[in-house]
């Protein structure tokens, strides 16, 4: 345990005499807090003893000009702000600073207001700001109240590319514990943790981890010193103490307690049966600059899997990912339903020119005919090539279907079902008339997966995607997507929305704060669409049965043909995203083809391609934003592959399919 000195209640003078004793001992502030009135103000603090003692100067007492003068003449000395502490109201506060020799001086401001982020005068303007600017939020105060909360803070430079979100302005202690609980079940943890006199709380959760950690909040001074004698005594010291009250007795603390200051570091690991150590750090390279934890690849040459690689770039404690780690495919999900819409017409089950409601015979949640007479006219064709007309992205909002069947006089809540979504569907209007305009249609391709549901006479698509065509050509992972993180299989790929955003569930009547991605939208009921999670090697499968000139035992080759010679048709007649699974197709000779699907949601990203003999697939637990050049084509790592010789192996049937 770190050797700390800690105080609360303490007066100026009181301070400053525990203070200048630590200091002369070696000590130096890890955690200062200003509460109390702005004629009599209080200190909470704590000094750490550490190896290599730093210089340190601190006010204790200043008002707004004198900050900002002190900040002026420090940062002319090379000397900027580590910690500052405020009180009393908006109108005329109090604050205190601690100050270190620093290069270059921190981004500092205060008396910031609480608004638009895109205000510079707030507080989560300059947070937008310094996002920008590739800084992070070190340090804040917060002073005022419920009618003025202001805000003073210190940005500094990101050099570890930590993921940061400071949402949390203002909220109440319900509201706080909420966000508390949907952040750290993402493994995330609060970095900083402060509050005003009317028990707001201000929070910055990072995606880094320091190992042992406790949280405290919403505590009376005798609760403070209850959890840091318990906490102490058990090896753990206190990183941050905040408190705000109008005095000491009626105060209120929120704590944070570890057992380290350092962050635990990150390590690389790559799993699979064949290793290539130039793509390695290529992938490893684009997830520590990104950063991103996990992600998979999988590269297939003439119809072989000749590398199948996971990747993990994480703390010791975080899953390792294997090849067949499942990744969730987002619209490259599209592919998979395009495929099983196609082994449909090669049965005579199906036709372009069949019309949805011919199969689905939809209505609405009273139980009336669709809104718009134009529904009736959508066909299969205009499903693949997003020529539909249908609102684009109908099936996605869970709250609005239960509202419609509310008003439709349905005692209903959420999660909703398909069936529900079907008929919320009907009872919206067209955007367009079917045929007349293409737009990227993800509630189209929903309707799809529906439509091969019902075809097959099973209740969601994957029931009828998994028999029919995955398994006759040895695919077992691919499978339906899962929303919150407590149901997860072990065996999937963990998820970072880079901006750490929490919001409102819609997996639950209650709506309480989930993860990004993990239950903010309901991804089972989007199969068709975008709702499967797949391992890289089975989506590499996929890839193979694309670009292979046999016929296969879910399809033959004449019916793949001609699914990627009409998508290609759409992409040469310049008409957008291409449809029929892809975002684009060309045809390469008489029986090759270019091709690339890609699928993105808030806290993952892939991508599915094939070029001729050559195709990969890939996959990213978050936003691979230092790897720009990754969709569709990824030449950094293609590029290595195309110049290796893999010689004539084939790794399908380490992963339980025949070689094709």
């Amino acid at each position: 345990m770190s050797t700390i000195v800690a105080w609360h209640g303490a007066t100026l003078s009181d301070h400053t005499a525990k203070r200048d004793a630590a200091a002369k001992d070696g000590y130096r502030f890890l955690s200062l807090s200003l509460y109390g009135s702005t004629s009599d103000p209080i200190y909470a603090a704590v000094m750490i003893k550490r190896p290599a003692i730093v210089a340190q100067r601190d006010w204790p007492c200043m008002t707004a000009a004198q900050f900002q003068q002190t900040f002026n003449d420090q940062a002319n000395q090379g000397y900027g702000p580590v910690m500052i502490a405020a009180t009393g109201p908006a109108s005329d506060p109090r604050f205190a600073a601690v100050f270190q020799p620093q290069n270059p001086i921190p981004l500092t401001r205060h008396l910031l207001k609480s608004g638009d982020a895109n205000d510079g005068g707030t507080l989560q303007g300059m947070n937008a700001q310094a996002k920008t600017q590739g800084l992070i939020l070190h340090w804040v105060a917060a002073y005022g109240d419920a009618g003025d909360p202001r805000y003073a803070a210190i940005w500094m430079p990101n050099a570890g590319k930590t993921l940061w979100n400071t949402d949390g302005v203002g909220d109440s202690v319900a509201t706080y514990q909420a966000r508390f609980n949907a952040q750290t079940s993402a493994w995330c943890r609060p970095a900083f943790v402060t509050l005003n006199r009317s028990n707001q709380y201000l929070s910055l959760f990072i995606d880094r981890q320091i190992g042992p950690w406790v949280a405290r909040h919403n505590l009376t001074p005798a609760g403070y010193q209850a959890e840091f004698d318990n906490w102490t005594g058990k090896g753990y010291f206190p990183v941050v103490v905040q408190a705000a009250g109008t005095d000491a007795a009626s105060a209120r603390f929120a704590a944070l307690f570890a057992q380290s200051e350092t962050e635990t570091p990150k390590q690389f690991s790559a799993t699979g049966p064949v290793a290539n150590t130039s793509i390695d750090n290529v992938i490893k390279q684009a997830m520590q600059d990104s950063p991103v934890r996990h992600a998979s690849l999988a590269i297939v040459h003439a119809g072989r899997l000749v590398y199948a690689r996971g990747y993990t770039m994480a703390e010791p404690n975080w899953p390792v990912v294997q090849p067949t780690t499942c990744f969730r495919m987002a619209s490259v999900s599209k592919t998979v339903t395009a495929l099983a819409i196609f082994q449909l017409i090669e049965s005579k089950a199906l036709t372009l020119g069949q019309k949805l409601q011919d199969i689905l015979q939809l209505k609405t949640p009273g139980g009336a005919a669709p809104a718009d007479n134009r529904f009736g006219n959508v066909t299969i064709k205009h499903l693949l090539e997003h020529t539909s007309g249908i609102n684009p992205d109908a099936f996605r909002n869970g709250p609005a279907v239960v509202q419609a069947f509310q008003q439709a006089g349905h005692t209903v809540s959420l999660p909703v079902t398909e069936a529900m979504t079907d008929q919320y569907i009907a009872g919206l209007g067209m955007v367009s008339a079917p045929g007349a305009t293409q737009a990227y249609n993800n509630c189209g391709y929903y309707l799809l997966g529906r439509i091969v549901a019902k075809v097959r006479g099973k209740s969601r698509p994957i029931d009828a995607y998994k028999p029919f065509l995955l398994a006759p050509i040895g695919v077992t992972r691919i499978r339906r997507a899962v929303s919150l993180v407590a149901n997860e299989p072990t065996d999937e790929a963990r998820y970072e929305d880079p901006s750490l955003w929490v919001g409102q569930s819609q997996m639950s009547p209650d709506q309480p704060l989930v993860p990004s991605e993990y239950g903010t939208e309901q991804i089972e009921i989007m199969e068709g669409g975008g709702g499967l999670t797949g391992a890289a090697t089975d989506i590499a499968r996929l890839i193979a049965v694309l670009m292979s000139t046999k016929d296969n035992a879910s399809l033959k080759r004449d019916t793949i043909t001609t699914m990627l010679s009409d998508g290609a048709a759409v992409s040469a007649a310049g008409m957008g995203r291409a449809g029929y699974g892809f975002d684009y197709l060309s045809k390469l000779g008489t029986d090759s083809f270019y091709g690339q699907k890609g699928g993105s949601l808030a806290s993952s990203g892939n991508v599915l391609q094939l070029n001729g003999d050559w195709g990969f697939t890939l996959s990213w637990g978050g936003k691979a934003t230092a790897a720009t050049s990754w969709y569709p084509d990824y030449p950094t790592v293609m590029n290595i592959a195309k110049s290796t010789g893999w010689g004539s192996g084939d790794l399908f049937p380490q992963y339980g399919m025949a070689s094709l």
